[in-house]
Formats: C-alpha cells, structure tokens, sequence
C-alpha cells in the first residue's frame, strides 16, 4: 500500500556562491534519481554531502543524507536507507527545525511499514504527526494522519484509524489527490468494519476517481475490497467480476499478486481446481518477478556501493595529495615566519635600545631640574627666611611705635616723639634697604621672564607683591613687609589677580607655581 512519502527537495534560501552549487548540486543528484540512474544520483549526493560536512552547511548536509535514503530505498536497500535517514534525523534534531525532523520520521516510519514492523513504524508515524501538529501544517498534519489510518487498518486497530481519518478529511479541501488517499482509507476501513452495504456504495463511487488521478493500485485494492465483500456475501458472480476488474497491467507487482490470490480463493470455492492452479501459477510467476526487481535492485545497490567506495578511494587519494602539497606549504609557512620573527626581533631589540637610551637620558636631565629646583628652592628658603625676619623685626618696632601712640602721656614727651620718628625711619630704611626684587630675580629668573613676558602690564611693585606671593607667605607678612594693612594687603591682591584676568585670587598661587 503506498504511503505519502516525502524524501525529495526542501526550499530554503541561501546568499554564498559554494553554497548555491552545492544546492544545485542535490538538484541535479535528486533529477537523476527520478531518471532511475542511482549511481549517478548517488555519486553527486556524497560529494554534497562531504562539502556540507565540511564547511557545516547543516541544511545542505540533511538534504543529502535524506536523498541517499531516498535512493537506497528505491533500491530496497532498506539496511543502507535507514542508516542514512536516522543520521539525517541527528542532523534536523541537533541543528534545523522541527519541519525536518518530522520529514525524515516519516520516511523511516514508511521503511518499516514495508518490512511489516508495524509497531515501530508507528512509533514513527506518530512522532512525525506530533510535530506536524505543534507547528499547525495542515499539508503534513493530514498526509500523516492518512498514514497513521492505514497503518491501523493493516493492524487491525479500527478505531485509531477512524480517529485519525476523521481529522485528516477536514483539512484535505483544497488537495483533492491526498483526500482521494484518505478515501481509500476511509473506504478500507469500512470493508474491514464489516460495514458492506456502506463500504460497496462509497467504493464503487470511488474508483473512477482514482483511476482518473492515476493512483491504480488503490483502485485495485478497492476492486478487491468489492469482490470480498460480495464472497462473504456469497455472490459468487460478483465477487468475479469485481476481481477481474481489479487485474490491470498497472498494478505494482504485490496489487496484483494480491488480486491473483483472491482470484484464486473464487476458483477454489466454486471447486474450478484447474483455473485456481492457474491462478496459484500466477502468483509464483509474480513472486519470481518480485525476486527478480528485488534481486536487480540489491545489485544495482551493490553496484553504486562500488562506485561509491571507489569515488571515496579516489577521494582519499586527492586528499594525500592535498596533504603533501599542505604540508610543503606550512613547511614554507613556518620558515618564513621564523625569519619574519627573527627579523622582529631584531627591530625590536633595537627599538628598546632606543628608548632605553631616551629614558636614560630623560631622567638625567629630570635630576638635573631637580638638582637646580633644590639649589633655587634652598636660595628662596633664605630669601624667606630673611623676609621673614625683616617682616618680624618691623612688626615688633611697628608694635612699639603703637604702642607709644596709644598712652597720650607717652606720645606728647619730646623724648618718645623722637624716639617714635627714628622708629618709622628705621621701618622705612630696612623695607627700602633691602632690595628683594634683586635677589629673587638671581634666584628665580625664569619665573620673572615668564611672568613679565604674559602679563606686561604688571608693574614693579605688583611684580614684587606677586614674588612675596610665590614664596608662600601670607598676606599678613606680605602686609608687613610692604609697611600696609592685611586689609590694604588683600585688596591689592584682589587687583593684581584682575589685572591678570584671573576671576578668583584663589587661583593665583596654583597659576604662579605653573609658571616655573
């Protein structure tokens, strides 16, 4: 009983050029198959399959190993067929979608379906129809339920078949081949039901449509099913005619075998021994047949098998060859890049070389700047020190002179007026005496240059106050030192920072130590 198998072209899209060839590949390897030329077939299908192992083109890979299946089954190869299907399932489970691994089930299913496994044929049917039912594809979901039908109707279990025919007729509208299959099944089930009155009415209705769509072997069956049910039936003329018409030069060979067993079983009810010899002759003549197909099939698969084990030998041989040529290549290879690291080596000797040597020379040139920072540094500690003590000494004389000009009895003596005019001469004298411009400028000379050169606006005296200021000392002590208030004191240093667009007196020291 045939079955809706599907082992032949899946669409998908594909964008590499090695791609699209080795798609063309399986196209031209599935046209030659339909042509009967399995060698040929075969041959391309390996190296497609090689090429997708290769480069992991997993679709390209199932579809090659589905169609060498596909050729050993044509073959009867069954052994070779399921190998290649069940790695073709491997493939569609580990790396494609469900769509796949339904298709590849059902065609193992059919496998043992023709070996009369029933139980595990079904086991297939059913995981092929599960997920033909979880992704919603009518087309699928009803061709494996017709399977699953017929496969209960040869295992006699009816009410499965029902169930499953049932779902299948609803969703079968718009495919009216595959509907005419579940007819069939429909029409089976009915006649082993029992149910002959309906199973005669819907099968003679039946059989013109099947033979118009080609599917000769269901009518056959379906004349057989006719003539049965008019022999338990006992009308013996019936059941002859419908036997005769079941015979048909297109049946497969176990149609007609079948047609000639039930033509048989007639001639022996009406006691005719001679034609049911005859008819026994038939069927040993058909089996010879089958034999024979069998036979030519399994050294037609013998043969490709040849072919095939001298292509891959062939192959092999290519491969060594390849070998030898890549092994010259990374013998090559690896010379070169032994010279190109030496070579690198060598350049990069000398760049650390280099920057040894720059560094080497950038830290005697940074102990030299800190030699001459810590020799200025010592000179302007002196120059603070000894402002420090002018500004300390003036602050004391300053303090006695105020001192004097606070007590009224004190301030109107001749004596202490003198004493207080000396005091402020001897102020004035050692402020003015005491030129610290000239000694910071020996000191600090690149400071002054700097200075000057971005702010030459600046005056002497703010030249001066900006020196005390990058000495570190407070407006107090500059306020002595330059005989003013701290007041007075702050004051300038508000101006002089202005004066050098400098928004905040805060950033003045931090822009001064910059300078250096």
């Amino acid at each position: 009983m045939k079955l809706f198998i599907f082992f032949f072209l899946i669409p998908i899209t594909l964008v590499q050029t090695p791609r699209i060839e080795n798609y063309d590949k399986i196209q031209i390897a599935i046209r030659e198959q339909q042509k009967g030329d399995y060698s040929k077939s075969l041959e391309l299908l390996i190296a497609a399959k090689e090429e997708a192992e290769q480069n992991q083109w997993y679709k390209e890979l199932f579809l090659a190993l589905n169609n060498i299946g596909a050729n050993y089954y044509l073959l009867t190869d069954y052994g070779e067929a399921l190998e290649n299907y069940l790695v073709a399932y491997e493939v569609a489970s580990n790396h494609l979608d469900s769509q796949n691994e339904m298709v590849v089930l059902n065609n193992v299913g059919i496998l043992f379906y023709d070996e009369d496994k029933l139980t595990d044929a079904e086991a297939y049917f059913l995981k092929a129809f599960e997920i033909a039912n979880q992704l919603n594809t009518t087309e699928k979901k009803a061709a494996y339920a017709i399977n699953l039908a017929l496969l209960y109707n040869k295992m006699g279990a009816l009410a499965k078949s029902k169930y499953y025919l049932e779902m299948a007729m609803p969703l079968l509208k718009k495919s009216p081949t595959k509907r005419l299959q579940a007819q069939f099944a429909q029409g089976e089930y009915l006649y082993l039901k029992g149910e002959y009155k309906q199973a005669k009415k819907y099968l003679r209705e039946l059989i013109p449509q099947l033979r118009t769509v080609s599917l000769y072997d269901q009518a056959a069956y379906s004349y057989l099913f006719l003539s049965k049910i008019y022999q338990e039936e006992q009308n013996e003329e019936k059941a002859k005619y419908y036997i005769a018409l079941a015979s048909s030069n297109h049946n497969s060979l176990e149609a007609q075998m079948d047609v000639y067993q039930q033509a048989s079983s007639l001639a022996q009810n009406r006691n005719n021994y001679k034609t049911a010899l005859r008819y026994r002759d038939s069927i040993f003549l058909v089996k010879d047949s089958m034999y024979t197909v069998k036979s030519n099939n399994l050294f037609e698969a013998n043969r490709v098998k040849f072919s095939i084990k001298k292509y891959e030998n062939e192959m092999i041989q290519k491969e060594k060859e390849g070998l030898l040529a890549e092994r010259i290549y990374t013998v090559i290879l690896i010379s070169t890049s032994i010279l190109l690291l030496v070579l690198l080596w060598a350049w990069r000797s000398s760049v650390i070389k280099m920057k040894q040597k720059k560094i080497i020379a950038d830290r005697n040139q940074k102990i030299k700047m800190l030699e001459l920072k810590q020799e200025l540094d010592a000179k302007n500690r002196k120059l603070t020190v000894k402002a420090l003590s002018i500004s300390s000494r003036n602050t004391l004389l300053q303090e006695v002179g105020d001192f004097i000009k606070k007590d009224p009895m004190l301030a109107t003596k001749p004596d202490f007026k003198q004493l207080l005019s000396k005091l402020n001469q001897l102020i004035k004298k050692e402020t003015n005496s005491h030129d610290f411009l000239v000694h910071f400028e020996e000191t600090n000379h690149s400071f002054l240059t700097s200075l000057r050169k971005k702010h030459p606006n600046l005056n002497s005296n703010d030249i001066r106050f900006l020196s005390y200021l990058y000495m570190d000392l407070s407006i107090k002590e500059i306020a002595v030192l330059l005989h003013i208030t701290p007041d007075a004191c702050r004051k300038r240093k508000e101006r002089i920072a202005k004066k050098m667009n400098l928004d905040k007196t805060a950033k003045l020291y931090p822009y001064l130590t910059s300078l250096m």
